[in-house]
């Protein structure tokens, strides 16, 4: 059973559990994202011969966030939507004997269009992303914890759009005892309320 903290002990650290865990995660995450020149070609050209296209360039780099990288939960089945990636976490628990580090599931939601699956050399769009993701996310440091890769399945969500959830375990070693400081900067171009720097995209 964990073990829980009394009140006096809560009243002295100032705060319960603050799930700040959540913006470092995804911030994070979609760091990690953004540095993948593969996978920002593949959400965003929809030619079959998108791998051979150019790199993009820093406003089109941008243009991914929140539209084509999503952390809101938000499921465009519009039939011209861009292939989308969306980052979420769920299942919430603490780890063994304690409430200070936690244990959660960290999720992608792959989808594209199924005319837009076929790429050269028989590759599969969903099946490409993922593994660009899976190589960057399965077994790596994220917010100090290790994400342990612990299944995928297809999805169909119309009859023009589809692909593949990945799912992993991660580990947080994120003291919520401690007051954290938000990376501000990597925070404000995850919501969208500043432009990337230069040497991000690079």
């Amino acid at each position: 059973m964990a073990l829980l903290r009394n009140q006096a002990e809560k009243d002295n650290l100032l705060t319960f559990s603050t799930f700040t865990v959540v913006e470092k995660t995804l911030g994070d995450v979609v760091t990690k994202l953004m540095s993948n020149e593969r996978l920002k070609r593949l959400l965003y050209y929809s030619d079959k011969h998108c791998l051979s296209l150019p790199r993009l360039n820093q406003e089109q780099s941008f243009s991914l966030l929140n539209e084509q990288i999503k952390v809101v939960p938000e499921i465009d089945t519009d039939d011209d939507v861009k292939p989308y990636v969306v980052v979420s976490m769920d299942y919430f628990v603490p780890m063994s004997n304690q409430t200070t580090f936690r244990k959660m599931r960290l999720q992608f939601d792959i989808l594209c269009r199924y005319k837009e699956w076929l790429l050269d050399d028989f590759k599969l769009r969903p099946f490409s992303i993922a593994g660009e993701i899976d190589g960057m996310i399965n077994n790596s440091m994220i917010n100090h914890g290790l994400a342990d890769f612990a299944g995928a399945k297809r999805i169909v969500l119309t009859k023009h759009l589809g692909g593949v959830q990945l799912y992993y375990i991660l580990e947080t070693f994120f003291n919520d005892t401690e007051r954290q400081q938000i990376d501000k900067e990597k925070l404000g171009i995850v919501t969208g309320a500043r432009r990337a720097p230069n040497d991000l995209w690079n």
